[in-house]
C-alpha cells in the first residue's frame, strides 16, 4: 500500500504568508485611518454642529417670546389690563383666557424649545401638549408647566406693558442650568426681545468669573435686578 505524498509549492506559501500579512496591516491602517476622522470630527466638526443647534434653539426661542409679545398686545385690546397670574400662569393666560386656542403649535410657544417637553411636569404626566394649558387647568398650573419665567405679580405687581425696555415680563428661566448656557432671552416692556449674555453680567460685575456659573440665574435671587422681577411659580 502506498501512502499519497502531498506536494508542497514553497512559493505558494510564502504569496499566502504575504498576502495575510498585507492583509493585517492594510486594517491596522483602516483603525488608524477611522481614529485620526473621529479625532478631527471630534475636535473641529462637531463642536460646530453642536454650537448651530445651540443657535437655532435660541432663535426659536426669540421667535416664541416675539409671539407671547404680539399675544399680549392682544390680551390688552381684549382686557384692557395686564394678566393678574404669576409665573408661568402670567404667560399662559393666553391660553387660559382664551386670547390663543389651545393647540399643540400654540403650547409649545409657551415653552423654550431648547428644553424638552418630557421634562416638564405635564410631559412627565403624559398629559398631551394641547391640553396643557386648557381654562380648566388654570388653578394646577405652576412652574413645571414651562421653561419660562414670567412677571411676578404678587410681589412686583405691573400695570402697563408700555415701559422703557427695563422692565422684564418673560425670560428663559435658567432653572438648574442655562436654557441656552451663556445665554438668556428676555422679553421686555417695550415689547423687544433682547438677550443678557453671561459675560456682560460678569463684566458689570453683578456676577464673579471665579464662581463656577455658567448661566445667569432667574428669579428673586438673580444677580441682575431686572430679572428679580420674575418667578416660575
Amino acid at each position: 500500500m502506498q501512502t499519497a505524498k502531498i506536494k508542497l509549492n514553497p512559493s505558494r506559501a510564502v504569496r499566502a504568508a504575504v498576502r495575510q500579512t498585507s492583509r493585517a496591516g492594510f486594517t491596522l491602517i483602516e483603525i488608524l485611518a477611522v481614529i485620526l476622522i473621529i479625532g478631527i470630527l471630534s475636535t473641529f466638526v462637531i463642536p460646530q454642529v453642536i454650537s448651530a443647534i445651540g443657535l437655532g434653539q435660541s432663535t426659536a426661542c426669540q421667535a416664541n417670546l416675539n409671539a407671547i409679545q404680539r399675544g399680549f398686545l392682544e390680551y390688552q385690546t381684549k382686557y384692557s389690563r395686564v394678566p393678574k397670574g404669576s409665573g408661568v400662569s402670567f404667560f399662559a393666560s393666553l391660553i387660559t383666557e382664551k386670547i390663543w386656542d389651545p393647540t399643540v403649535k400654540n403650547s409649545k410657544t409657551l415653552t423654550c424649545p431648547a428644553v424638552e417637553l418630557s421634562f416638564l411636569t405635564p410631559g412627565q404626566d403624559d398629559v398631551p401638549v394641547q391640553d396643557w394649558y386648557l381654562p380648566a387647568n388654570k388653578d394646577v398650573i405652576d412652574g413645571g408647566y414651562s421653561s419660562y419665567a414670567g412677571r411676578d405679580q404678587k410681589r412686583h405687581p405691573l400695570r402697563s406693558m408700555k415701559g422703557k425696555g427695563k422692565t422684564a415680563l418673560v425670560a428663559d428661566d435658567n432653572d438648574g442650568a442655562g436654557n441656552h448656557e451663556t445665554t438668556t432671552n428676555v422679553l421686555w416692556d417695550d415689547m423687544s426681545v433682547r438677550a443678557l449674555e453671561l459675560v456682560d453680567v460678569q463684566t458689570e460685575g453683578l456676577l464673579s468669573e471665579d464662581e463656577d456659573i455658567l448661566y445667569i440665574p432667574v428669579g428673586p435671587d438673580s444677580p441682575v435686578p431686572a430679572l428679580q422681577t420674575l418667578t416660575l411659580d
